[in-house]
């Protein structure tokens, strides 16, 4: 069942890459890239098979918050909420090493949150060393000036993606007045430098219709955009439960995302996705990681338990944690259920499952 479920998740990433060939058809100077890229991302999984015989599974996404400062203060935010704790952001050695590791394990996409990661110039500078890992950064759009937007016409293998949460007025209302005028102002430099970008879409019971139409999603690649991450909503603070997805809302949102896939010219992503076609929860390591701000190493985003600190162990060390197997030995327990994620819904056993860590006692 690991084989299959690796081999799953594997072809799923596959198939993006390969749509992302297929659209960079029609821009020549980016097409190069997307094959090297394809090429990279079956090297990694080559890699991360003949781990997973030897005894160690890697994931092939590492979710990488690298801070906690923010220029803005969204209604809801996960981040604020979770990321308290007054340690010191991991440093930038520290992430270099993280990466070197990362690259030597085939890991082989890193996602770059906060927070709100365009603060930390210094990382992106670091990930742009590593052309066969891709980055998907999200960021609010706010700081994507002309002098970024060359930065990442430079390095294509950094792809920034801009949150939004449907149009102007539901953009606006969480995120604060002007956030979707500074998202046209992005894409306008994006555009003009011929930077390949998508957006992030937090999916809720309130906007899931309209922004998981076609036409929602034609107006956003006629701006320009190429990738789409739907992430659906998870009810972290407390008295925003009546934006969580019902049964049947989150059961349309995988359906949805492959009928956009198969018909535009982009690349569609659910997030946490179709938990049931994967025979469970792909956090802990079966598909995915999270490294906090402060590098711990957590399951997921939106379970903020760790039995280790990137600052004091190797990435290596951390794929075998004792904490980390029990979940993935469970997986099958943790299946789509309310609230968008199904750790967060069973936060109480995954906190029961983890021991202090040395620092924290």
């Amino acid at each position: 069942m690991k084989l299959i479920h690796r081999q799953r998740f594997d072809s799923h990433i596959m198939l993006q890459f390969e749509k992302a060939r297929q659209i960079m058809q029609g821009f020549p100077t980016r097409l190069p890239f997307f094959v090297r890229s394809l090429h990279h991302q079956n090297q990694a999984a080559r890699l991360r098979a003949k781990h997973s015989k030897a005894g160690l599974e890697v994931p092939p996404l590492l979710i990488f918050s690298i801070t906690k400062r923010c220029n803005l203060n969204c209604s809801g935010c996960y981040s604020k909420i979770l990321h308290t704790s007054e340690e010191p952001e991991l440093d930038l050695e520290t992430f270099k090493n993280v990466l070197n590791e990362a690259l030597e394990l085939g890991i082989s996409l890193i996602l770059l949150a906060g927070g709100e990661p365009l603060v930390r110039r210094e990382i992106l500078e670091a990930a742009a060393l590593y052309p066969s890992i891709i980055f998907p950064i999200f960021t609010n759009g706010l700081l994507l000036d002309s002098e970024y937007a060359r930065f990442f016409a430079k390095y294509p293998h950094l792809i920034p993606v801009i949150s939004l949460e449907g149009g102007e007025p539901e953009t606006d209302q969480r995120r604060g007045e002007g956030v979707y005028q500074g998202f046209h102002t992005a894409t306008q430099e994006l555009n003009s430098h011929k930077v390949m970008w998508g957006v992030s879409i937090t999916t809720t019971a309130s906007n899931i219709d309209s922004v998981m139409s076609t036409a929602y999603a034609e107006q956003l690649i006629r701006q320009g955009c190429r990738l789409f991450f739907y992430v659906e909503y998870v009810p972290v603070a407390a008295g925003s439960e009546d934006l969580v997805l019902d049964d049947l809302q989150k059961a349309s949102v995988q359906t949805g995302v492959d009928n956009l896939m198969d018909r535009l010219p982009a690349m569609f992503v659910a997030f946490p996705g179709d938990e049931d076609q994967f025979d469970g929860c792909l956090a802990a390591g079966r598909g995915f990681l999270h490294i906090n701000p402060n590098g711990k190493v957590e399951p997921c985003p939106f379970a903020p338990f760790s039995d280790t600190n990137l600052r004091y162990n190797s990435l290596r060390a951390a794929l075998g944690s004792e904490f980390l197997a029990q979940i993935r030995q469970n997986h099958h327990l943790l299946k789509e259920g309310k609230g968008g994620c199904a750790l967060w819904a069973n936060r109480e056993w995954v906190k029961d499952l983890c021991p202090q860590t040395p620092e924290e006692d």
